[in-house]
């Protein structure tokens, strides 16, 4: 399949979610209108739509209402175990709040609470989407922007010039080259490879497989939060459902709350939400499940979770009780970037739930959102910097289509006796069953070998269309994560935050390290780091 457009760029942001979208307006902003820097915005559904932010609660962790900078760094420190990039956490304290309150421009409005800001919205459900429509509306208005919706990014790579490619797939089955100074990875977390998970659909990985193939470190792979209270219903997708109070019963009757002694359901939920995941799995493991999950009796009070899930459990016509089981909600692994947020690649960056090192073992209740504002705002800061400095020259005339071609080659028409669609399940399955929320070195090990044989077959898949092209990268994407993820899980001897060892059961102050692991010519080497 040809080439059929090529597009010069200053910057190419692929995602179109919260982080993504507010790149752009912070780079807009922090420029005070003096440069318009021509942008490409690649969004792999209708722009905007289709993301985590879209779905969120429209909440944010930070240092407001009484609650201190001291507080903010004390508490998420302790919630990601001590390792944390603390430079990064200090960073976060610092812009959180001047990055929220910076989409006020927007038109947006927020209510303070002890530690939290949450924007306003018409829609209990998801308020998130105010966040969204306001950025799409900016971006839509926006000039010299360029928008390819539902379009999917095969792969970036490098030109002899220093310029970058980033080569898509359209929905009418072409191929599109964007060659720009700039590009800002904004695409989310791997919580998706996990069968149960909440993430949208879309979310396969790929910018941790573009990283990857690009020779950048991940760090801290191991590390995925799993939401305790999923629905489990027969039929209805594993949203998380986060009622604050209530009772999460056993088939005994027992109140797992009780029982584990957390202090309340609500604050379990936000705090201590690797243990009472744990505490699930166990009872569901030892028999104590009603088919294979847990049930929970809501109680239904009017708070800003509370409200979000009775929402939900109306809008998808659940009963009482509900059957719950954890589900993947986000992972704290990701791209390592220093302490001014670069990659070790010039011109490439990454934002949001991309970026690692941020949240160590666990993340705290609410700084999924905080991230992605500050991590937008700091990285618009370089970009600017970046493009009136170092690269302020005007791209090559010629792009260079024998590294384009070295990507496309690999999409090429071919028969193959398996479909990437069941592979891609396959991998999911795999990775809730042997490298789940309960770990050992048996279960890792066995998941290992398992990834292994579906990745020795990769070269078996048929392509005979778009549809097929693209499920084929996804799968790519989702197998190299998943891989990633398993091997860190396998190095770390301990139980830490959302990493839990049945063989390895206690933190060790030994390990108060991180995992960086890289991938070159089809190997995977790691790098156990002290913080």
């Amino acid at each position: 399949m040809a080439i059929r457009k090529e597009l010069k760029a200053d910057l190419a942001v692929v995602g179109s979610g919260l982080s993504g979208l507010s790149t752009i307006y912070f780079l807009d902003t922090l420029s005070g209108g003096k440069h318009n820097f021509k942008t490409v915005v690649i969004s792999k559904s209708s722009l905007g739509f289709g993301t985590s932010t879209y779905y969120s609660a429209g909440a944010f962790r930070c240092p407001v209402g009484g609650y201190s900078k001291e507080d903010y760094i004390s508490e998420v420190l302790e919630s990601g175990r001590y390792i944390n990039r603390k430079s990064l956490v200090e960073l976060m304290a610092d812009h959180a709040v001047n990055s929220i309150t910076a989409l006020e421009g927007l038109g947006l409005k927020f209510k303070v609470a002890r530690g939290m800001l949450r924007v306003y919205s018409n829609d209990p459900l998801f308020p998130g989407k105010e966040l969204i429509e306001a950025l799409r509306k900016y971006v839509l208005r926006r000039g010299n922007t360029t928008i390819l919706d539902n379009t999917h990014v095969l792969d970036v790579v490098r030109g002899s010039d220093g310029s970058l490619y980033t080569i898509c797939l359209t929905m009418s089955g072409d191929y599109v080259v964007v060659n720009s100074k700039v590009v800002v990875l904004a695409t989310g977390g791997a919580a998706n490879v996990f069968a149960r998970s909440d993430n949208p659909q879309q979310l396969t990985c790929d910018g941790h497989g573009i990283c990857l193939r690009l020779g950048l470190p991940l760090i801290d792979m191991e590390f995925i939060q799993f939401f305790p209270l999923g629905i489990a219903e027969s039929g209805k997708p594993s949203f998380m459902i986060p009622f604050s109070k209530g009772r999460l019963v056993n088939r005994l009757g027992e109140d797992l709350i009780v029982r584990y002694g957390f202090e309340s359901l609500g604050k379990a939920i936000v705090y201590h939400r690797d243990a009472l995941s744990r505490s699930m799995m166990y009872e569901v493991a030892i028999g104590n499940g009603v088919e294979g999950a847990l049930l929970l009796y809501p109680e239904e009070v009017q708070d800003d979770l509370s409200s979000f899930a009775l929402e939900l459990k109306k809008k998808l016509g659940l009963g009482t009780p509900i059957k719950v089981l954890p589900t993947a909600h986000f992972s704290m692994g990701g791209v390592e970037v220093d302490d001014n947020l670069n990659t070790s690649i010039e011109g490439l960056y990454a934002v949001g739930e991309l970026v690692g090192g941020i949240h160590g073992a666990n993340r705290l209740g609410g700084n999924a959102l905080t991230s992605c504002t500050v991590t937008a705002m700091k990285v618009a800061k370089n970009i600017l910097e970046y493009l009136t400095g170092k690269f302020n020259n005007p791209l090559s005339i010629s792009i260079d289509n024998q590294i384009i071609s070295q990507v496309t080659r690999e999409y090429s028409p071919r028969d193959g006796i398996y479909a990437s669609e069941v592979f891609k399940n396959e991998v999911r399955n795999i990775m809730w069953t042997y490298v789940g929320i309960l770990r050992n070195e048996e279960s890792i090990r066995r998941c290992i070998n398992k990834l292994n044989n579906i990745y020795e077959n990769i070269d078996k898949v048929r392509i005979r269309n778009r549809s097929d092209i693209i499920k084929y990268s996804e799968l790519k994407n989702l197998l190299l994560t998943s891989l990633a993820i398993s091997h860190s899980a396998l190095l770390r001897t301990e139980s830490r935050g959302s990493h839990f060892r049945t063989d390895y059961p206690e933190e060790s102050v030994g390990w108060r390290k991180n995992i960086r692991i890289t991938y070159k010519e089809g190997n995977f080497k790691y790098q156990i780091v002290m913080n």
